[in-house]
Order: C-alpha cells, then sequence, then structure tokens
C-alpha cells in the first residue's frame, strides 16, 4: 500500500498480492495524527498489507518540503504501532502524474480534485514496484 499524505488529506493506493497491478484506492480527510494513523492501519489490515510506501515530499531541487515534518512523524506513529514495514518513494511530480493519468481517465474536474491524492498514491507505488521488481 502507498500513501500520499497532504495537509488535509491522505490518498491511498494498493496493489494486487502478485505486485502486478496498482489501483487508487481511497482518499482519507485527516483529523489529527492517531486518528489518521488509526485508519491507515485498519485499512491495512482489511487488505493484508505487508509493506506501506510512503511518498517522500520534496522540492524539485531534492530539499525538504514543509510537510515532510507531519509525514515523518506519521511514519514513526505507524512504524511503532504495525508490523507492516514502512518504506518511502520519492514523490516528485506524482501529483502531476496523477493529473494526467485523471485526465486521460477522463474523470470530471471535480473528481480529479477530490481523488488526487489516491491517484498520486497509485504513481508512488507503480514507481516503488517498478523500481524494487
Amino acid at each position: 500500500m502507498a500513501l500520499d499524505v497532504g495537509s488535509k488529506t491522505i490518498g491511498l493506493a494498493i496493489s494486487d498480492p502478485m505486485r502486478v497491478t496498482v489501483r487508487p484506492l481511497l482518499t482519507l480527510q485527516r483529523v489529527n495524527l492517531a486518528a489518521d494513523c488509526d485508519s491507515i492501519l485498519r485499512i491495512a489490515a482489511e487488505h493484508a498489507v505487508e509493506k506501506i510506501i510512503l511518498g517522500k515530499p520534496l522540492h524539485l531541487d531534492g530539499s525538504r518540503s514543509d510537510i515532510l515534518d507531519a509525514v515523518e512523524q506519521l511514519a514513526q506513529q505507524l512504524h511503532s504501532k504495525s508490523s507492516a514495514a514502512i518504506e518511502w518513494m520519492d514523490e516528485r511530480l506524482s501529483t502531476k502524474e496523477a493529473e494526467e493519468l485523471m485526465a486521460e481517465a477522463r474523470l470530471r474536474v471535480d473528481e480529479r480534485r477530490r481523488r488526487r491524492n489516491e491517484f498520486a498514491a497509485a504513481v508512488i507505488l507503480r514507481r516503488y514496484l517498478e523500481g524494487t521488481g
């Protein structure tokens, strides 16, 4: 499972057990660190997730983005409450790629806005799977 963590939402994507296909799963509205962690872990358990890939938000020049501290806190919380492995994947330009995918799929503009993070999470997961084989 991959996460694209934003300031207001968290996009989740999942792969099949053979790690061949990737699909956007859903978008969670952020509440607070504990509630966000609990929601993610509940969904991970429902899907028998063994590994959680977190998109690492960096600026194009590789410097830390403003939200990285919050994502690192979420990663620590997930690690302390779960046996699932937690790994990082560079998420630069994943939202742009997600926008292109949604446009190609002819999703309405309002649906694109609503599902942006889960499609970005799918891009992150696809990149991870392609990079690790």
